[in-house]
């Protein structure tokens, strides 16, 4: 049995069942919030993006309190500080980066930017195992319990990472040097061999680039490098931004600002041009002597990416795995077992003797 979205009793982004009062949650995969009570599924009639609609850099970047702003319940964790909001369906839970207890007690409310779009978590289930056992079963020398464990998916939680995405359009003046190697013979007798060596000519030239969506993750205790190696997200299939697909779910607080982030976008961008630059000069070996870079249109928009973490404590160390719960790919901390390695070596140097032996015995 179902109800229209209109039906919904909501109240601090509670959304309550029509059936039975109990709290609803969002239920991957699906646009419906589930009721886990009387399994009544309400539909969220979630409005589809057809045209993203991108801020302008420069009106909002020395006042962005004229962006769509909010008072939010923030809860810190008294351990690693990591700070979230979570719905009222949510009764409890604990820290997804430390598994510490969050308390109630500990919240406070601050205004935040709101998001603009979100893409709604895909995966769960039976197909979360899954993923995680292919990851895993790629881990060598990984202890027991370490697959024990990822594979508690009543362990893993549910969190919307906050990014910033940038837009915007760069034209490059450049000047520098293309080499081209060349072959030839030295020295005479015993010393004649062959070396490689390159002549250098002058050039210069122009690339213009335009970048879309360079994402920066607004994180503050995951890693960029985490985001990188989980990345490959479907944005083409984001949402506007709609709480009922956040309900039963963590959504982590952003830590990095508007501004901090397109710094770190123009790092990327900067990369690419240069990249850009010594492909355009071609040869097969590039200088860069100059460059002057003009950018322009800059656009961006803050977003929510769906992640499942896991942590757990092994010998006194935490480690974590993280899984994108759109695709799939999963990386993380992994310890390694100190009696996995020994019987590895010890199988290595029986068949380099056996190996000796029989060479001896032919």
């Amino acid at each position: 049995m179902s109800e229209t979205s209109e039906n919904i009793q909501s109240g601090s982004d509670t959304y309550q069942c029509m059936n039975c009062g109990a709290a609803l949650k969002y239920k991957p995969g699906t646009d419906f919030l589930h009721c886990d009570y009387c399994g009544a599924d309400t539909p969220i009639n979630a409005k589809t993006v057809d045209i993203v609609q991108e801020l302008d850099f420069e009106q909002y970047a020395d006042n962005f309190e004229q962006l769509n702003t909010k008072t939010t319940k923030i809860i810190s964790c008294r351990k690693c500080g990591a700070e979230s909001t979570f719905s009222e369906s949510v009764k409890s839970t604990t820290c997804p980066y430390c598994t510490t207890p969050l308390i109630e007690s500990d919240a406070h409310e601050e205004r935040l930017i709101q998001p603009s779009y979100l893409l709604p978590f895909k995966i769960a289930g039976k197909d979360t195992s899954k993923h995680l056992d292919t990851w895993l079963k790629r881990l060598w020398f990984a202890p027991n319990k370490l697959k024990r464990q990822a594979l508690q998916t009543n362990q893993l939680q549910g969190v919307y990472i906050p990014c910033w995405t940038y837009d915007a359009q760069t034209e490059t003046d450049y000047s520098g040097q293309k080499g081209v190697h060349y072959t030839t013979t030295v020295g005479s007798g015993k010393n004649r061999r062959t070396v490689t060596r390159t002549n250098w000519y002058y050039c210069d030239g122009h690339v213009s680039i335009f970048f879309d969506d360079v994402m920066v993750p607004a994180s503050g205790m995951i890693s960029r490098d985490i985001m990188n190696k989980i990345s490959n997200w479907d944005t083409m299939n984001m949402v506007e931004a709609d709480n009922r697909f956040l309900s039963g779910f963590i959504t982590e607080k952003y830590v990095m600002n508007m501004n901090n982030g397109y710094e770190l976008a123009k790092q990327k961008i900067n990369a690419e041009i240069e990249y850009a630059i010594r492909r355009d000069i071609g040869g097969d070996d590039q200088r860069i002597t100059a460059k002057n870079t003009q950018i322009s249109d800059i656009k961006f928009k803050l977003i929510l990416l769906p992640v499942y973490m896991s942590s757990y404590v092994y010998k006194n160390k935490l480690y974590h795995f993280f899984l994108n719960a759109r695709t799939g790919r999963v990386t993380g901390d992994r310890p390694y077992s100190p009696a996995k390695i020994a019987l590895a070596i010890i199988a290595g140097v029986a068949a380099l003797i056996l190996f000796i032996m029989l060479l001896n015995s032919q």
